[in-house]
């Protein structure tokens, strides 16, 4: 990964000698210019990711060096040094674009904690950018793999004729590879609804079972699955609590799909409802496979991380499902754990807060 530029420009040689002794354990290429102007002529002539100027400077200051890269390179951060830390001029080179400014003297930690902070939202920045264009290619793929895989189904249950035993295996591929590719299109999608909207909280009262256990149960590939598997609820309550139920919806989903993805054909999927400890309990069980100690501490819940376990070796996934599980639950102030014996069984609890 290429190192982080930063760019600091001061008309005191005592700030820049002491920010590079402040920086130079961390891993940035930075380089320093003595004027503004000289600061402006070498942020032209190279691309860097960080800018921190002083605001005043004889010729050319910092807010007019802000005004001149926010309009020519808007994506880079800029940083504001000044010795003049009123509200006034802290609040206009916010406003005009600064990331954040600090006030002279300043200690090693200031300095390290701003710089820390501006490369945190660059990175969000990026991320979010990233989750927008996948949203969007996820959307163009949706139509298609949708009709390849309703094709394939058609022709997998006989309605153009009986299939011989090679065509029924060459077909069970194609359905494979569809539901995978729809596993991706649908977790990206999931993962920029969340991240993007930031949602925190959620006033919205709603009946878990007939909103949300009952269609995910219901839905057609999880009632006649591939695997011949058995969804058998235990609904012991009927709680009402604050949710959303589009993003509850996309959690029982997944855990319902790891269910029969991991399982054991034609075994029974082990849904249960109950309140445990003043709260409310979804369990998800099912025969199979199951998930080693270590993954469970190390790997499980963790963006991307695909588990390699012993009997899955033919199963694809995108990493992602089970984060966007433990992300949901969080944003309910709830709670995602799991238990299992490896080779047996594995099951999922999400707790989540009763309606006060």
């Amino acid at each position: 990964m290429a190192k982080l530029k930063i760019l600091i420009i001061d008309d005191e040689e005592v700030v820049l000698k002491s920010s590079l002794r402040i920086l130079k354990n961390e891993d940035y290429e930075i380089d320093t210019a003595p004027s503004g102007i000289d600061g402006l002529e070498m942020a032209n002539s190279k691309k860097y990711d960080i800018v921190i100027t002083d605001l005043m400077m004889p010729k050319l200051g910092g807010m007019d060096i802000l005004k001149t890269l926010q309009k020519e390179q808007p994506d880079v951060t800029v940083i504001i040094f000044t010795g003049y830390a009123t509200v006034e001029t802290a609040r206009e080179a916010l406003k005009n674009g600064a990331f954040d400014y600090i006030p002279k003297p300043f200690t090693p930690d200031e300095l390290r904690d701003i710089v820390k902070n501006a490369i945190a939202s660059r990175q969000d920045s990026s991320q979010t950018r990233m989750l927008d264009l996948m949203s969007i290619v996820s959307h163009e793929l949706k139509s298609p793999i949708s009709v390849v895989h309703t094709t394939a189904e058609t022709l997998y249950k006989g309605y153009f004729g009986k299939l011989d035993a090679g065509q029924e295996k060459t077909i069970e591929t194609i359905l494979r590879n569809c539901q995978y590719l729809e596993d991706i299109i649908r977790n990206y999608l999931d993962l920029s609804k969340m991240e993007l909207n930031d949602i925190e909280a959620f006033a919205q009262p709603i009946d878990l079972v007939e909103e949300v256990i009952k269609p995910v149960v219901e839905l057609p590939e999880h009632a006649i699955n591939m695997k011949k598997m058995t969804i058998v609820a235990d609904l012991k309550i009927n709680p009402v609590i604050n949710g959303d139920p589009n993003l509850l919806k996309i959690l029982a989903t997944n855990l319902v799909n790891n269910a029969i993805k991991y399982g054991k054909p034609e075994t029974e999927i082990k849904l249960t409802l109950e309140e445990k400890e003043g709260a409310v309990a979804l369990s998800v069980f099912n025969e199979g496979v199951g998930i080693s100690r270590e993954d469970i501490e190390t790997r499980l819940f963790q963006r991307f991380s695909r588990l390699k376990q012993k009997g899955t070796e033919g199963v694809k996934g995108t990493g992602l499902g089970l984060y966007i599980c433990k992300t949901i639950a969080e944003k309910h102030n709830g709670a995602i754990s799991v238990e299992s014996e490896p080779g047996s069984w594995v099951r999922f609890t999400v707790t989540l807060p009763l309606q006060k």
